[in-house]
């Protein structure tokens, strides 16, 4: 079902084709999905994104459409510059820091599916020869280290002087900076010694199928959009009570079935948990 199809469905079911009611409708779906977004948590209003904390910056701007957050992990990946000889295991790099033994390596002459095994100044012995000349710059990709969510009291309490430097190992919702008031930043503490990527994983309210004409639930859940809607619309009309008693009822019916997809089928499998059992009678 598509936003001209729902709006069409609303007026139909409503009977109402009024000019200021129809001007309504956005709203009335605007509502509702809302409502469906914060009561089922489904797989598509996960987003991944990744970032940089800079050495000595306590701080991680959240992107725009951040809601909540389900998980942040820091890494190091350092890109200096290499050279190297095709059919030798060894590389020289302009800076070693940051790189130790297990990295995984990519870039010109690396041969797939290196990884460092010595680090011995800047000279960096690798498990796999150069499959080339190797050139340019090198990329190093460390093991992904979960930051623990904590309140920005403790991390002040934990870490009391910023001067302090190392790896980062919590992070809170700090609230919003003076340079972009409406959007919220992360703290983390430590505060980091050197750069580190940021991969986050947050909650966010999907594009709309008011302004995007299709959407997810508009494709795979159109009733719980629909009688959502249709309880948004009838709550303007201020309609009788048997009949919002009727769409809430089957609102809420469509709403258990979609919770039973995004809260249960969307987080297991057959081969863990087993199918689906209903007791027979």
């Amino acid at each position: 079902m598509n936003y001209a199809e729902l709006t069409a469905a609303i007026q139909a079911y409503t009977n109402n084709t009024d000019t200021d009611f129809v001007a309504e409708i956005p709203v009335f779906v605007d509502q509702a999905e809302q409502r469906i977004n914060n009561t089922v948590q489904l797989a598509n209003l996960r987003r991944n994104v990744t970032g940089t904390l800079t050495a000595g910056n306590q701080y991680l701007t959240t992107p725009n459409d951040f809601l909540s957050t389900y998980s942040l992990a820091i890494y190091s990946q350092p890109t200096p510059t290499a050279t190297g000889t095709t059919g030798l295991l060894t590389i020289v790099v302009s800076s070693a820091s940051q790189i130790v033994v297990g990295m995984y390596v990519t870039g010109t002459g690396i041969a797939t599916g290196a990884t460092v095994v010595t680090v011995a100044g800047t000279t960096i012995t690798l498990s796999l020869a150069n499959t080339g000349t190797v050139s340019g710059t090198i990329s190093f990709q460390g093991n992904y280290l979960y930051l623990l969510n904590r309140d920005v009291n403790y991390i002040r309490e934990v870490y009391p002087n910023p001067s302090f430097q190392a790896t980062p190992k919590h992070y809170a919702i700090f609230g919003p900076s003076t340079s972009a008031p409406t959007e919220l930043t992360f703290i983390v503490g430590p505060t980091p010694d050197a750069t580190y990527k940021a991969e986050l994983h947050y909650y966010y309210y999907p594009e709309s199928i008011v302004t995007a004409s299709t959407s997810w639930l508009g494709d795979n859940f159109d009733s719980v959009l629909l009688y959502g809607s249709l309880v948004e619309a009838y709550t303007y009309m201020k309609g009788e009570t048997d009949m919002m008693a009727l769409y809430d009822a089957k609102y809420k019916e469509a709403l258990g079935l979609l919770k039973n997809l995004g809260d249960g089928k969307q987080r297991g499998d057959a081969y863990q948990d087993g199918q689906v059992r209903l007791p027979v009678r």
